[in-house]
């Protein structure tokens, strides 16, 4: 891919430990090691950017981020409101994405300004294929109007 569009347009997503599709990593060293082992691999490559689906193995995380110089994007799994920039601010990340946040706020750049509550995300909804859960959450306009 970096070949074909050019590798500052190009960044992968890593979710270490995190089951998916019924695969269990576990948490052990020598999962840590595989995860330090790939990204040493991809430093070379020049990638955009690295993001990394945490679910609150700190050590790694740290690892990840003393190995790699591009933008380190962090997304914790289970974090709220009040979460969001702390690995920002504690040198783990340069960027939190907001993933479903944003999702369940088409405003969320004004409410997370104004500290207005958020929608909560209809997780039966997503990936469905129709508007539900992608277009039809409230704005704060809405809400007022």
């Amino acid at each position: 891919m970096a070949e074909e569009i050019g590798a500052d347009r190009v960044g992968i997503r890593l979710s270490p430990s995190m089951p998916l599709g019924g695969i269990d990593e576990g948490d052990t060293e020598a999962v840590r090691a595989q995860y330090r082992h790939l990204v040493g691999e991809l430093v070379p490559l020049n990638l955009a950017y690295l993001h990394v689906h945490h679910v609150g193995d700190d050590e790694l995380l740290r690892s990840l981020r003393e190995m790699w110089p591009p933008a380190l994007l962090v997304v914790r799994y289970g974090r709220n409101r009040e979460q969001i920039a702390d690995d920002i601010d504690a040198g783990l990340a340069d960027i939190a994405p907001l993933g479903r946040f944003a999702l369940a706020n088409p405003d969320i750049v004004e409410r997370l300004r104004t500290g207005a509550p958020l929608n909560d995300i209809d997780p039966a909804t997503l990936y469905g294929g129709g508007e539900a859960g992608y277009t039809d959450y409230p704005t704060l306009a809405g809400t007022h109007a």
